[in-house]
């Protein structure tokens, strides 16, 4: 790396970079796919209710539908008939003086229906003496009608649901409200590469001075946890013609690449010169945060290469594991949000710190890899995990979340509420 690249490395602030990377992602794209293959998928826009839901009148329970006002009589009644939760199945004719009908849970209520009487409260009497009908009892009063009227949960035209990414339940609301396909945002398609001559592939014979490749596989993994298409190209030497020519060809078909190592101010640090040959200009180099200052962040120049995909950008993210995984979790993952058209946060806990947490130095935001618990009050604890820098894999791999040191803070003494930041699911 040169003089002028060196002095190119700068310490932008994370709130700055994250409204960088976050106007930089291009408008998405919408599709429309079956309902079954929409889980994970972000909801492209507004779905608004169809029907009324429910669609009629229905019983809240089992029981016997009449039409006296609350609290009804004991009886005894009449029961003339059956309502069933089946379609086309459900009793139509109204309610005489005395008579009630036998209703299950979600059947439609007859005509003139005040109330249900769940069946837990009455008794049989046998039948009459006349057509043979059976004769009930109330044995307690009902509080309530027991009866879920038409649009009570939804009605048509309402919002069903706000842009987002669809959870089964989601996928249930859509379902019930007659969706048979929805439309959702075109899947942001990521391309991975680690650089770096001492990587070796996963399940390969290790030679001496090289160490398996981790990174690769664990942002592959990340892009595919946000909902992307995400492929692993492989890994690429420290040499700039190569880099370049590889992140070019990755540039020609994917939305986003992500490039491990290669981006700090080592002699065989390739990557921003590489990307920007293959038509990405930089917006940022360098963050003031622990782990991941080198962080760099591009989008495809105007007028570049022409197979170039339209609004492609690139992350070289630092080629320590700590840090490429802070990183992601930082600011690509907001990135790949807004390219689906969501506006990402991350998810906080308030626990109590169970052990001191302190650095020798406060230039920059620190962010530690943590356990969550539950303290002796029952209350959530956080506990600092022993960390002994972003090489440190096995930290990472122990914690669910990350506590963050904000600038000039070297000491957060045990006992202290701080809002721990998740990293797993």
């Amino acid at each position: 790396m040169s003089e002028t690249d060196r002095r190119d490395i700068g310490q932008l602030g994370l709130d700055e970079a994250l409204r960088l990377v976050t106007e930089a992602a291009p408008p998405p794209v919408a599709e429309a796919v079956a309902l079954g293959e929409a889980l994970g998928r972000v909801l492209a826009g507004e779905a608004r209710a169809r029907v009324d839901q429910p669609p009629f009148d229905k019983s809240a329970m089992d029981g016997f539908a009449h039409a006296s006002a609350l609290p009804s009589p004991a009886g005894p009644w009449r029961v003339t008939g059956l309502s069933a939760a089946r379609a086309g199945k459900s009793e139509r004719s109204a309610l005489g003086s005395g008579e009630c009908v036998r209703i299950m849970t979600g059947a439609m209520v007859p005509p003139g229906t005040a109330g249900v009487q769940r069946v837990e409260w009455t008794e049989s009497l046998g039948t009459d003496g006349g057509e043979g009908n059976e004769l009930v009892r109330f044995t307690q009063a009902e509080k309530w009608d027991n009866i879920i009227r038409r649009g009570e949960n939804q009605r048509e035209g309402e919002l069903l649901l706000s842009p987002r990414i669809l959870g089964p339940q989601d996928i249930g609301l859509l379902a019930s409200s007659g969706y048979a396909e929805v439309a959702v945002t075109r899947r942001t398609r990521v391309a991975v590469i680690s650089t770096g001559d001492e990587l070796a592939a996963p399940g390969a014979a290790l030679q001496e001075g090289a160490i398996y490749d981790s990174n690769g596989p664990q942002l592959a993994a990340q892009a595919l946890a946000c909902g992307c298409e995400a492929s692993f190209l492989g890994r690429v030497r420290d040499d700039e013609d190569s880099l370049a020519l590889a992140f070019a060809e990755a540039l020609d078909g994917f939305d986003v690449l992500l490039v491990s190592g290669g981006v700090s101010m080592g002699d065989f640090d390739h990557v921003p010169r590489a990307l920007s040959r293959a038509g990405i200009e930089r917006i940022f180099h360098g963050l003031a945060i622990r782990p991941g200052k080198p962080l760099f962040f591009g989008t495809r120049r105007p007028g570049g290469r022409a197979a170039a995909r339209a609004g492609a950008a690139a992350f070289g993210l630092p080629g320590n594991p700590v840090s490429t995984f802070v990183g992601f979790e930082l600011l690509v993952r907001a990135h790949l949000a807004a390219r689906s058209g969501l506006r990402w946060a991350p998810r906080f806990v308030g626990a109590r710190l169970s052990a001191l947490l302190e650095r020798k130095e406060g230039d920059r935001a620190q962010f530690s890899p943590a356990l969550l618990g539950t303290g002796p009050d029952g209350l959530p604890s956080v506990r600092p995990l022993e960390y002994g820098g972003s090489s440190m894999l096995s930290a990472l791999a122990d914690a669910d979340c990350l506590i963050t040191m904000a600038p000039g803070v070297l000491r957060l003494e045990e006992g202290r509420i701080v809002n721990a930041r998740l990293v797993r699911p």
